[in-house]
């Protein structure tokens, strides 16, 4: 009888452990926020703000000192109904600039140091081929 108990206690507590380590709801690391905060270390940063639209980017150009410490501040005013896909990214791998998503009616706020070889580089989104911008480095 005492060994029934054992075993029931140690199923009933390993099912405990599962449940409690599975979460059972929403660990809110995959909440969405719609207008990003400006991250820390921004305060010294030049703002380039960008708006991702049906078809384009707004502005197409901009210009960065080279090294710049640059706090992209990006809007996707994209809310087409029946559009294939209204999100967004933004992209440039030649000049380290990694992907960041946005979603629509979503503002995203992210730091970029910019890279330090002057040129014209391209950033586009990598959803719509078509939409993309210049970079230019100075």
């Amino acid at each position: 009888m005492k060994t029934k108990r054992n075993i029931f206690i140690t199923v009933l507590f390993l099912l405990t452990l599962m449940l409690s380590a599975c979460g059972g709801g929403s660990s809110g690391s995959d909440e969405i926020i719609m207008d990003e905060p400006v991250p820390a270390g921004a305060e010294d940063a030049m703002v380039v703000e960008l708006e991702f639209t049906v078809d384009e980017i707004i502005p197409n150009t901009v210009t960065i000192p080279a090294g710049q410490k640059v706090l992209f501040v990006i809007y996707n005013s994209d809310t087409k109904e029946g559009d294939l896909n209204e999100d967004h990214n933004l992209v440039a791998p030649d000049i380290g600039l990694q992907e960041m998503i946005v979603i629509p009616g979503q503002t995203i706020r992210r730091l970029w140091t910019a890279y330090d070889v002057p040129g014209e580089y391209r950033a586009g989104c990598t959803i719509h081929s078509w939409i993309d911008m210049t970079i230019i480095i100075e």
